[in-house]
């Protein structure tokens, strides 16, 4: 074992056992050799927990854990205390579905270090379908809080190594149901880290059907309410955190976007329309005419773009 940087791979898993031994084996297949690779299992009733015990007896940079029945279900939860069970000094999030380049491991220590950033990301691909690249047409030095929380830069969940120092107690959130990524990240980005990008594809990822981000879609009424939910929450975690108006007036705005859609139903928590009101004044009640065009007309805009 090369005496070099601890990395903490985490893996939340649900149901995967067919899919799982692919991705543990691009994991054994890194050039980087001081890795642990920590899966953490949200609660399968398929053969995960066999194969799993095939991979430790194998190679015990493996663990393997059941989420603990006191905390939430989800991937957060899993996400968390995987990280929790880790020792790492860099911290790679990974998909229970997805492959890794045998280099990816390796080309982000190196970035991290010869760079000396906090945290570094590379690019992600479908390897089972034909489906256009995402864009990653950005630099390295548009890789700030603005910029990302806004949708200016993106990336996904396993493009992301970090210095175990700097999560300086962030979490996922656990009652998120979608966008608990960009919570994540917006959260992390507030500390003004240095970020390196990586111009390479170094994540293969798996499109499949019953992906959660594909059964979302197919409900309408949840898709809506879980995007109003994730933007209200991230909304409230960077107040609580800091005071960034052109963010909490683009959140809001997304809110209210979410909330007029035809297919939503969802009521709304209790002082969003008074922080509405702080930020655009008698504008605000705009929402209520904008709900209406959407519901009986399918032309929720007209009302929307005037709440600015």
């Amino acid at each position: 074992m090369e005496k070099r940087s601890l990395v903490s791979i985490i893996i939340p898993t649900y149901n995967r056992a067919h899919l799982i031994g692919e991705t543990l084996d691009s994991i054994l297949a890194q050039t980087y050799q001081n890795w642990e690779c920590i899966v953490v299992d949200d609660g399968s009733i398929d053969t995960t927990t066999k194969i799993l015990e095939e991979y430790i007896n194998k190679d015990n940079r493996f663990k393997y854990f059941k989420r603990p029945e006191n905390r939430s279900k989800g991937g957060n939860a899993a996400r968390n205390y995987g990280f929790e069970m880790s020792k790492g000094d860099f911290i790679q999030w990974f998909d229970s579905d997805d492959l890794m380049s045998p280099r990816k491991i390796d080309m982000k220590v190196d970035a991290l270090k010869m760079n000396q950033m906090d945290y570094v990301i590379s690019k992600t691909k479908y390897f089972n379908k034909k489906i256009r690249p995402f864009p990653y047409n950005f630099t390295s030095k548009q890789m700030n809080f603005n910029n990302y929380a806004m949708g200016e830069v993106s990336w996904f969940t396993p493009d992301l190594m970090i210095k175990r120092a700097k999560l300086n107690g962030m979490v996922y959130n656990e009652e998120l149901k979608a966008g608990q990524e960009y919570n994540f990240i917006c959260k992390l980005l507030t500390q003004n880290l240095n970020g390196y990008k990586i111009d390479e594809f170094l994540t293969y990822r798996r499109w499949h059907n019953d992906s959660i981000g594909n059964r979302r879609k197919k409900d309408k009424a949840h898709y809506w309410e879980t995007k109003f939910n994730s933007h209200w929450q991230t909304y409230l975690d960077i107040k609580a955190i800091t005071s960034k108006n052109a963010f909490e007036v683009y959140s809001l705005r997304k809110c209210v976007l979410a909330y007029c859609q035809p297919s939503s139903r969802f009521k709304l928590p209790n002082y969003f329309f008074k922080s509405l009101r702080e930020h655009f004044g008698a504008k605000a009640y705009y929402i209520y005419l904008a709900k209406i065009l959407g519901r009986w007309f399918n032309r929720p805009y007209y009302f929307y773009n005037k709440i600015k």
